[in-house]
């Protein structure tokens, strides 16, 4: 699938700068072959000047509940993109110059599906986040193909040459093997390298760690509306709200010396409360919707730790913390509160 290059500041632009954030603007072409992305043809604005949104080879992904019907499913992007800062206009994210974007997808029965969007840090070798749908269609079948390989989309010397491990820590996927089950090319692309972080192997990701009991609860949250997440990782030192704090370090992985381990590891998720409106998030209300943050350090010490709500955080509280603006195409998205009881905890 072809990607083309653009600044990082670009999922969903023109939706954000219409919430008033006169800093964030649309950046051109990157000729430096940073900041990858793709642009879905379903999801462009037909009135945004053409010198601003010229797709290579667009893809036209299919929503799993909401199809394109119009001008487009929310005429800017994809529910669960994030989008990064770029206040000083120089198509570099203002909080890590060295990322990339890419976005992998698949079809299946005569249709495009979009898979995953991942943004991947070449100074910390290792995703920053990875945004994607979850729902029913996803599942199926397939087994688990265990296809390690570096992303083709994102340059092959910033990311892991091997499948090797290190520094105490596993292969621990950001969008989950299991969570790909449809398809085979669908459950390949899980196993790129860019959707690949390092994890404590004796107590977060492993049966009853910390991470799996919150991949766990996640996977009860799945929803026939969709389920819109956001996993990811985060570097500088971190204390959780369990107490357990984390300093920043440098480890071996993936046939690497220099791989950045994760201080802490969250979800953001967004979906309709009741989980079976029928409606597409474009037409729900504030009060039709849920969101929130799920923060865990990355520590041993989680593991038999079920999800509760001292993890939990608004999904604006985590953005100071993280530096990216999450949800940006849902406006009435409720993230300045969050209410730990409509999540079941």
């Amino acid at each position: 699938m072809s990607v083309r290059r653009l600044a990082p500041v670009l999922f969903a632009l023109a939706a954000f700068c219409l919430a008033g954030c006169e800093d964030i603007v649309f950046t051109p072409l990157n000729p430096d072959g940073q900041q990858t992305v793709i642009e879905p043809s379903d999801t462009l604005d037909p009135a945004q000047p053409a010198d601003t949104l010229v797709p290579a080879n667009p893809v036209d992904p299919v929503d799993p509940v909401d199809p394109p019907a119009g001008g487009g499913q929310t005429l800017y992007g994809w529910y669960e993109l994030p989008v990064a800062l770029d206040s000083d206009r120089d198509g570099v994210d203002d909080n890590d110059p060295s990322l990339y974007y890419a976005s992998h997808s698949f079809s299946m029965n005569n249709r495009e599906y979009r898979n995953y969007t991942v943004c991947y840090s070449g100074s910390h070798h290792c995703p920053v986040w990875v945004a994607a749908p979850r729902h029913s269609v996803y599942s199926g079948s397939t087994k688990r193909s265990n296809a390690y390989k570096q992303d083709p989309d994102v340059p092959s010397d910033i990311q892991y040459s091997s499948k090797d491990t290190g520094g105490g820590c596993n292969k621990g996927h950001m969008l989950g093997s299991a969570e790909r089950t449809c398809c085979l090319t669908a459950n390949q692309q899980v196993f790129y390298y860019t959707n690949i972080a390092p994890q404590l192997t004796d107590g977060f990701n492993t049966g009853g760690g910390g991470w799996n009991l919150l991949e766990d609860y996640v996977d009860g949250q799945v929803c026939s509306d969709t389920l819109y997440i956001v996993i990811g990782c985060y570097f500088d030192r971190y204390t959780d709200g369990y107490g357990y704090t984390v300093s920043p370090k440098v480890i071996s992985f993936g046939s690497r010396t220099d791989v950045d381990f994760p201080t802490m590891f969250y979800y953001v998720l967004l979906r309709t409360k009741s989980g079976s409106t029928g409606k597409a998030l474009k037409d729900c209300t504030a009060s039709d919707l849920k969101c929130a943050a799920f923060v865990r350090a990355h520590t041993n010490s989680l593991k038999g730790q079920k999800p509760s709500s001292k993890e939990m955080m608004s999904v604006s509280d985590l953005e100071k913390i993280t530096g990216f603006s999450y949800f940006p195409n849902v406006p009435q998205a409720p993230k300045d509160t969050y209410s730990a009881s409509d999540w079941g905890l």
